[in-house]
């Protein structure tokens, strides 16, 4: 920027200011600026001081205690959805853990996941496991009400005792599955007496609220700023009847 360039925005800073001051304490350039009036600005700005100062005062307290209310509803709706989610995977666990896997038969902890063309899904809630050996292969017979899966390893590709041992861990597996069943129902109950007790816990934002609400009656019949504002009004008032301007607040 240059010498030109400075000096133009130097005037333009001196001018916006000089404006402002008209407009803060109207009436004309001798009342804004000459120092005969500076017991007049003053008694003005001390009135103004003061109302700015409680008000920003009961802006902060406000600000804190409307703060206090939405850290208690984030608190409250994250204690829900943490029941929720609970529930929800009790109720509907998926697949879940990884256990083990031999050829196109991966172990889970709920479910046998077949893949092929046709994946298949089998739960292990009521699956029986049968293990044969022969001369073509070793196989793994998994039996549910609605059918049997007919698994064949072949002999170059696991041995008998590896297909036999993944057969031990499926059954294994099956039988955590039943025990897991079994505390279920336990479980699920549990969760949804923790999601009641969860969406009955509104107490801490209740308290939020009301003390939100004290505040507010507290601050509309403030007797400081009722009397601040009153002291400005006559400011005001005075800076009028001095120079025929009423000034802004």
């Amino acid at each position: 920027m240059g010498i030109a360039g400075m000096t133009l925005t130097v005037v333009i800073l001196v001018l916006a200011g000089v404006a402002r001051r008209l407009h803060r304490y109207p009436g004309g350039w001798r009342f804004a600026l000459s120092g005969r009036h500076d017991t007049d600005r003053d008694a003005l700005d001390r009135a103004r001081r003061a109302v700015r100062k409680l008000r920003r005062r009961a802006r902060r307290e406000l600000a804190g205690a409307r703060a206090r209310v939405a850290r208690a509803d984030r608190a409250h709706r994250r204690r829900v959805g943490d029941a929720e989610r609970h529930l929800a995977r009790l109720r509907r666990p998926g697949k879940g853990a990884f256990v083990a896997a031999l050829g196109k038969v991966c172990l889970h902890e709920h479910v046998m996941v077949i893949s092929g063309p046709k994946k298949k899904v089998l739960p292990l809630d009521g699956l029986q496991v049968r293990f044969e050996h022969s001369t073509i292969g070793n196989h793994i017979y998994l039996r549910r009400p609605d059918g049997v899966h007919l698994q064949s390893y072949p002999p170059g590709e696991h041995g008998e005792d590896t297909v036999r041992g993944f057969g031990v861990r499926i059954e294994n597996a099956v039988a955590t599955e039943s025990t897991y069943l079994i505390g279920l129902a336990t479980s699920v109950k549990k969760a949804e007496d923790a999601l009641k007790a969860a969406h009955a816990d509104t107490g801490p934002a209740q308290e939020a609220r009301r003390h939100l609400g004290t505040v507010i009656a507290r601050h509309r019949r403030d007797p400081a700023l009722a009397e601040a504002l009153a002291g400005l009004e006559a400011a005001r008032d005075r800076w009028q009847e001095v120079t025929g301007r009423r000034p802004p607040r």
